[in-house]
């Protein structure tokens, strides 16, 4: 099963690391790795490494692994050993920049109560979470209403608000999904990976 345009860590045998980027080939135990950021020591030629793939369908995997060549932003690696695999849907992340409606619990002018609408727009997305930015005061531990259509079929979710801070006069929230059924988790897994993978096909043919 071929990895290209997954993303991609690359550390020390110590636990480094040593650059990020995405699988531009792979081919049997050798995989070249365009890098995108650079967070340690470079490589050269011979270094035993450790590199973490983000395999849409198999999960983290982990495998040691020589280098056989760095040529400018491109690292080959050669003799990938499988080392662990693991899969963390919840720490699959990407970003996003799609607007949405938040729903909240309110008052009227009357102080009756009232559904509140709020224009947001959702800045990254996990199977279990979403960030989000709003110009409104919301606080911790409030339960919000969206539905979120950017998924193959839209869904209705509800949001509970973990954290916030203000940012640039607005309010940034960290909230978690609760109630979802297995298969609305099922498909923010499948947006997550197929959005991450159409970033990532952009960003290689931006630099082709």
């Amino acid at each position: 099963m071929a990895f290209e345009l997954d993303p991609c860590r690359v550390r020390a045998p110590g636990g480094e690391l040593l650059a990020q980027g995405f699988v531009r080939e792979h081919d049997g135990d050798v995989v070249a790795i365009d890098v995108e950021h650079e967070a340690g020591g470079w490589l050269d030629e011979g270094d035993r490494v450790v590199v973490e793939i983000l395999s849409p369908s198999r999960g983290t995997l982990t495998y040691d692994a020589g280098v056989r060549a760095v040529v400018a932003r491109r690292v080959v690696l050669e003799g990938l050993t499988l080392q662990a695999a693991v899969q963390l849907r919840s720490a699959v992340r990407v970003p996003t920049s799609i607007a949405v409606v938040l729903r909240a619990a309110g008052q009227d002018e009357d102080g009756e109560p009232a559904e509140v609408t709020i224009d947001a727009v959702v800045l990254d997305v996990s199977a279990h979470g979403m960030r989000v930015r709003c110009h409104a005061d919301v606080e911790p531990g409030a339960h919000l209403a969206v539905r979120f259509e950017a998924t193959r079929t839209p869904l209705d979710l509800e949001l509970e608000v973990v954290r916030a801070q203000e940012l640039g006069g607005d309010a940034l929230l960290g909230c978690r999904l609760v109630g979802t059924s297995e298969r609305q988790t099922d498909e923010l897994f499948r947006f997550v990976l197929e959005e991450q993978r159409r970033q990532l096909a952009v960003r290689a043919a931006g630099s082709a």
